[in-house]
């Protein structure tokens, strides 16, 4: 009997080691479930944009104010520890910042130097601003216009990106009093935010630009620029869309994701998350989210289950062990920010029995999700 109890614990022996060997060699991509942490940004904000640098400290900046005009605020957060920094102003002119919903405030971008990057807009006239923090501190320059018009046609924020050459990519998208005859534009800051260059359009010219859909910009593994926006193409196709940046935005490519005809405008918004292996997209069509790796865009998931109201303003992460947190808020209405759902999905796409929801999202705001050193998940509303 105890010759038989001995083998037998040298084979639980034998095939835990085993287990841990798959672990190592596939990246930890089977080291158990991922830890998902759910954190309020400071009373009375919304709109939390968040980015995490190297050293695990975290970079948020989001709104404060009325809908027509408010201001941008930053905090962080260090590794380890669960306060935020004193806010400090982004924008340096009062109240320059529209806030109607999930698809205004400001977007941000970090470069290698970990200076935060923040572009956004205002009405009446329309004017684009762009800021970036003072280096080693957490004071940011007086705000430059980028663009503007006065057809007053731009409604929704719009986005930036850098790489690891220095160069910095506002995008937006306007050009029209209809949907339809609008289109993506970007201009490029070659040197890390100092000047930008002309203003040039670069989606395709058929495909129109939802005129109050938000769009999200992203670097990707290999130095393109990743854009996720909503077309309007005659005003109905108004089907998902990613841009592609190559060459440090001189050539691009504009191709389909998902289809949606529908004769208003949906008010949806998107993000982008890198993985270890692919760029990975979250969007909306008709009250479903979505996912999908940039270079299998026809392989979507989504979660399981009927909501009770639409899924809207989807947010995505991966993790170093390929796992995908989609977080997203069931809501009513087109400001309502929902109840908050998310779920995890393994390396191949599957939904994982790790989902939840937790609190109401703030009325015209969305979740921001980032990944931690340590490949745990951290959800913002």
């Amino acid at each position: 009997m105890n010759l038989l109890i001995n083998n037998f614990k040298w084979c639980l022996v034998i095939i835990g080691g085993f287990v841990l060997v798959i672990a190592f060699l596939s990246g930890g991509r089977y080291l158990g479930k991922a830890s998902v942490e759910v954190v309020r940004i400071p009373d009375g904000a919304r709109m939390p944009r968040a980015v995490i640098d190297e050293s695990g400290t975290m970079h948020v900046i989001y709104f404060e104010g009325v809908m027509s005009g408010g201001d941008l605020f930053y905090v962080s957060r260090g590794r380890g520890h669960d306060t935020w920094s004193a806010p400090m102003l982004v924008n340096s002119e009062p109240r320059s910042v529209v806030g109607m919903g999930p698809i205004d405030g400001g977007q941000l971008a970090i470069d290698s130097r970990n200076v935060i990057h923040v572009v956004w807009f205002q009405t009446n006239p329309t004017r684009i601003f762009y800021t970036r923090s003072q280096q080693n501190t957490d004071l940011f320059e007086t705000q430059r216009m980028l663009w503007t018009e006065n057809d007053g046609s731009f409604e929704a924020s719009p986005t930036v990106a850098t790489d690891l050459e220095g160069n910095v990519f506002a995008l937006w998208h306007a050009g029209g009093s209809e949907d339809y005859e609008r289109g993506v534009h970007l201009v490029v800051s070659r040197d890390e935010g100092r000047t930008f260059g002309p203003v040039q359009k670069v989606s395709k010219m058929d495909e129109g630009a939802c005129g109050c859909c938000n769009m999200a910009a992203l670097t990707g593994l290999s130095g393109e620029v990743y854009v996720s926006y909503r077309s309007a193409a005659q005003n109905i196709r108004r089907g998902q869309r990613l841009l592609t940046l190559s060459d440090a935005g001189r050539r691009f490519d504009d191709q389909l994701i998902h289809e949606w005809e529908i004769g208003a405008c949906p008010v949806t918004t998107t993000t982008l998350s890198n993985g270890p292996e692919a760029t990975k997209i979250a969007w909306e069509t008709d009250g479903q989210v979505y996912f999908a790796s940039v270079d299998r865009l026809d392989v979507f998931a989504s979660p399981q289950g009927t909501p009770r109201f639409r899924r809207k303003n989807p947010v995505v992460a991966v993790n170093q062990r390929s796992q995908t947190l989609l977080a997203w808020g069931d809501g009513p209405g087109l400001r309502a920010g929902g109840t908050l759902h998310w779920s995890i999905f393994d390396s191949s796409g599957r939904q994982t029995n790790q989902n939840g929801d937790g609190p109401t999202v703030p009325s015209g705001s969305a979740p921001a999700v980032i990944v931690q050193p340590d490949d745990s998940f951290t959800i913002l509303y």
